[in-house]
C-alpha cells in the first residue's frame, strides 16, 4: 500500500501560513498600543509636571504672561492626551478585529487538522484490512496446500 498523503495537505499549509501572517500581524498591533501607551503616560508626566510649575509660579506670584504661556502648554498638552486616547481606542478597535481574524484562520487550520486526522484513520483502517487479506490469502492457501496432499 502507498504511503499516507493528505489530499488537502496544500491548503491546510497555506491556511497555517495565513494563520502565522494574522498572529504576526495582531502581535504587531499589540506592539503599536504598547507604543501608544508609553506615549499617553508621558503627556500625563507632562501635564502634571506643568501642572505642578504652575502651582509654584501661583505660590511666588506670578507675571501674567507666564500663567498665560504656563495654561496654553496645559491645554495643548490636554488636546494631545485626548487625540492619544481616541489613537488607542482606534488600535484596540483594529486589534479586536484582528483579534477575530486569528480565530478564524485557527478554526479553518483546526478543521483542516480533524480531516487529515479522519482520512489517516481511514487510511490506517484500510492498510489492516489489507494486511488481514493478505495474511488469510496467504495462510489460506497454505491450509489448502497441506490438505491436498
Amino acid at each position: 500500500m502507498k504511503k499516507f498523503q493528505f489530499t488537502l495537505d496544500r491548503i491546510k499549509q497555506y491556511r497555517m501560513q495565513l494563520e502565522e501572517m494574522e498572529k504576526n500581524d495582531l502581535a504587531a498591533l499589540r506592539a503599536e498600543l504598547l507604543v501608544l501607551h508609553e506615549e499617553e503616560a508621558e503627556i500625563k508626566k507632562a501635564i502634571a509636571d506643568k501642572t505642578e510649575e504652575l502651582r509654584r509660579i501661583y505660590r511666588r506670584g506670578a507675571y501674567p504672561n507666564e500663567i498665560s504661556v504656563a495654561n496654553r502648554y496645559l491645554t495643548l498638552r490636554k488636546q494631545d492626551l485626548e487625540m492619544k486616547r481616541q489613537e488607542i481606542a482606534e488600535k484596540n478597535r483594529e486589534i479586536e478585529k484582528k483579534l477575530e481574524d486569528v480565530l478564524e484562520a485557527t478554526k479553518e487550520v483546526k478543521k483542516l487538522e480533524k480531516l487529515e486526522e479522519h482520512q489517516l484513520e481511514e487510511y490506517r483502517e484500510q492498510e489492516t484490512k489489507e494486511n488481514e487479506n493478505f495474511l488469510e490469502e496467504f495462510f489460506g492457501g497454505s491450509r489448502q496446500s497441506a490438505a491436498e496432499k
